[in-house]
């Protein structure tokens, strides 16, 4: 309660003092706001009425001392610090400023820029209001009035006042809060007065922790005063919270010794109330930490009262549940809870302990094939008593072996060594069964992986068992009965898991690098686009194709990563061979991640006006398969990508599902015929009708073609003559990387698409 109490009082005074903080300053800027508008309206009204005094406008055009005089006697009348008449010409022709001389009093002198032209913005002739202005080293707030003959204007005259020390000290008195001024942009800024001056410095770090809102110790607002040129005035309200909140303070002090002595009351009470029951707890605290330790033998009995003798016969109950439910534990622990076999534990308990003897035994990891399809089409009962009836058979095998089972379809034998085909057989034959379930057969199939212990001394059970299951695996995938481990076929698996875990790092510490194969124009016979090809340039095991990670990148989410990289380093390429002169279009593969995710097509469209390339720079290459899968998204996408400018073109053209007329719909401008109707273009005349039929639908159509996997001169003179507009494949050039492909550009017989530097 005491905590309670403490907490509420404390909240109340965080609220309390949170109030008092928000109406000081709101009470500070009403009171700043309405003198900052009073000074501003009452220099432009003056002004107004002083440009229209007759007497100021009869002396106007006599000698300059006469004019001044009566420029003086206005600025005495709103004891102003500036006072000054400008022609049409900007020509200050006169200026008046105050200042102060040694024993203290307020003078008047002509200002320095009298007969100079005035340097202030020229908007200041025709705002209302008061601006804010630097003449002579002064900061005035300045307001401007024409002085007009008939309607035609004549001149300006204008007054001011200083916005200084003295003004910031006036305005302090007035909010009850210190004032300062201050010239700021975003990089910097510069506190000219403040009417603290003496406590705190104008480059003093509390104006930099207020102007950037980071100070913590007082409460501020800054209030906007008037734009200078490329920075603007501003005025900093600001009071510490301690002088704020000095006067409402809780006596803390007070208030915690009241309740550390009503705390220190209560634990007495509490202690001998305590004392009454610790002899008979001390008792059954001994007696249940016998039970902890897990002896159960004899009951728990204490002396003392009736609800402690209830409580030592909870106990005893307690102690039968806990046996009963310990026993029920370990079976379960141990046993399948729905074949009541020995399931996984129990069987890398029983590995382990043959390895710990140096035993040499099989291990034989057996399931029956489609059991998701069982379940699927006859539900989850026939799935169920599927495996209760394969469990039965196994366990009442005539083979001496040990049965376990792992979780549904899949079951374990252990049988001691001997030669593996005999044994195998014998178990598969015993399982080939017809199960009957609701009038319907099922003959099930049945695969099988083997370990052999003695060829895998020093494995633990788990890594025997993962053997055997490396074993299973393989036997699926190459249709056998059963297979027997061989280390070599983890060798594939250990080499994936290695890129997986690496590709990441790849792509973030830039081990990738691409390739570039050349397309060569036909009709001109030039080199005009090349294709980017990512490889993985790995520390260890040197240059990796695509075709051992791209798959890896796709299936573990990091193809949106490795695409951006290419996409990037892609770009920078253009750029640089663009100020060598050599404008070649550069075409980027996008997967079907790419297609349907809109952050890479913002993402590359970005990349495109950063460097400002030409609409067509870059074509963007997508397979049959990225458009098939999903139209509608992929028609959306790759509009929006053509209406910014790149070139789309389908991969593998001929591979896939879609239609030429389908692919119109997308905005496509390119197919790429795949390889497989190209290479053997000279000698199929098969491939030559279907690439010529191609070459007619996509001309019909407005779409020009690439054909790849050129090898030879005669496909290529065959293709040109077909009208086909761009050529790619080993004849002309195989992949290489940049600094390599400046080379062979250099020696190459083909022309090669430049532009003047």
């Amino acid at each position: 309660m005491q905590l309670v109490s403490f907490f509420s009082t404390y909240r109340a005074n965080e609220k309390l003092e949170s109030a008092q903080l928000n109406n000081r300053i709101s009470n500070a800027i009403d009171v700043f706001q309405t003198q900052i508008n009073n000074r501003r309206y009452y220099l432009s009204a003056f002004a107004e009425t002083a440009a229209k005094d007759y007497g100021l406008k009869s002396v106007l055009d006599e000698d300059n001392k006469s004019f001044l005089v009566a420029l003086n006697n206005h600025r005495k009348r709103i004891n102003s610090n500036l006072a000054m008449a400008v022609d049409n010409d900007g020509l200050v022709f006169a200026q008046l400023v105050t200042y102060q001389n040694d024993d203290g009093q307020e003078k008047v002198k002509i200002g320095a820029g009298q007969g100079s032209t005035f340097a202030i913005n020229s908007d200041l002739f025709t705002d209302e209001n008061a601006q804010i202005v630097m003449l002579n080293e002064n900061l005035y707030q300045l307001s401007l009035a024409p002085i007009k003959s008939g309607a035609r204007i004549i001149g300006w005259i204008g007054f001011g006042y200083l916005i200084d020390v003295e003004l910031a000290s006036e305005l302090a008195t007035l909010t009850d809060v210190n004032i300062a001024f201050a010239i700021k942009n975003e990089e910097s800024f510069n506190v000219l007065a403040s009417s603290v001056e003496q406590q705190y410095p104008n480059n003093s770090p509390i104006f930099s922790g207020i102007i950037a809102n980071t100070e913590a110790r007082y409460i501020y607002h800054e209030a906007t005063l008037g734009p200078m040129g490329d920075k603007e005035l501003v005025a900093l309200l600001f009071k510490s919270k301690v002088d704020i909140l000095e006067v409402a303070g809780v006596d803390w002090l007070r208030l915690t010794l009241l309740i550390v002595i009503t705390v220190a009351l209560s634990v007495t009470g509490a202690l001998a109330i305590a004392r009454s029951i610790t002899k008979p707890i001390t008792q059954l605290v001994s007696q249940v930490k016998a039970i902890t330790r897990g002896s159960y033998d004899g009951n728990v009995t204490v002396d003392g009262s009736a609800e402690l003798e209830q409580l030592s016969d909870e106990f005893n109950h307690m102690t039968k549940a806990i046996i009963s439910r310990e026993e029920t534990i370990s079976f379960q622990a141990f046993h399948d809870p729905l074949s009541h076999m020995p399931n996984r534990n129990a069987l890398i308990n029983a590995l382990n302990e043959h390895e710990k003897h140096k035993r040499d035994f099989l291990v034989l990891q057996i399931c029956f094939l489609d059991a998701d399809k069982i379940t699927d089409t006859l539900g989850y009962k026939v799935g169920d008593d599927v495996v209760k009836q394969v469990a039965h058979i196994l366990q009442n095998s005539t083979l001496p072996v040990v049965c376990f089972h792992l979780g549904r379809e899949n079951f374990v034998v252990m049988a001691d060594e001997e030669t593996v085909q005999p044994i195998a057989e014998k178990l598969l034959n015993e399982l080939n069964i017809q199960c009957e379930f609701d009038n319907i057969s099922l003959n099930l199939q049945f695969v099988m992986g083997v370990a052999i212990s003695s060829l895998h001394r020093g494995s633990s059970g788990a890594e025997l068992l993962q053997k055997s299951n490396v074993a299973l695996q393989h036997a699926k995938k190459n249709k056998k009965v059963y297979q027997v481990y061989d280390p070599q076929f983890d060798i594939n698996a250990l080499e994936r898991l290695f890129l997986t875990n690496s590709l990441k790092q790849a792509i973030e510490e830039n081990e990738l690098v691409l390739f570039y194969q050349p397309k060569l124009c036909l009709k001109t016979m030039t080199i005009s686009h090349v294709e980017a090809l990512v490889r993985w340039q790995h520390p260890e095991k040197g240059l990796i194709p695509p075709d051992s990670f791209i798959s890896i990148a796709e299936k573990t989410g990091q193809m949106d990563a490795l695409t951006r990289w290419v996409t990037k380093a892609a770009v920078a390429q253009y750029v640089s061979w663009l100020e060598q002169g050599i404008d070649i279009n550069i075409a980027i593969n996008i997967s079907a991640q790419n297609i349907l995710d809109k952050d890479y097509p913002n993402f590359v469209i970005a990349l495109k006006e950063q460097h400002q390339l030409r609409d067509n720079a870059i074509t963007l290459e997508v397979t049959e398969d990225a458009v098939v899968a999903d139209p509608e998204k992929a028609t959306e996408i790759l509009c929006f990508l053509y209406a910014h400018g790149f070139k789309i073109s389908i991969d593998d053209y001929g591979t896939g599902y879609s239609s030429l007329a389908q692919l119109k719909q997308l905005q496509v401008q390119e197919l790429k015929i795949d390889r497989s109707f190209v290479q053997h273009l000279a000698t199929n005349e098969n491939d030559q009708i279907i690439v010529r039929s191609t070459l007619e639908l996509a001309h019909n159509l407005g779409l020009s073609v690439v054909a790849e996997g050129i090898e030879d001169d005669t496909a290529l003179q065959w293709l040109k003559a077909q009208g086909c507009e761009l050529a790619q494949g080993y004849f002309i050039s195989k992949p290489l990387p940049a600094e390599t492909l400046d080379l062979w550009m250099k020696n190459t017989p083909y022309h090669i698409n430049k532009i003047e530097v």
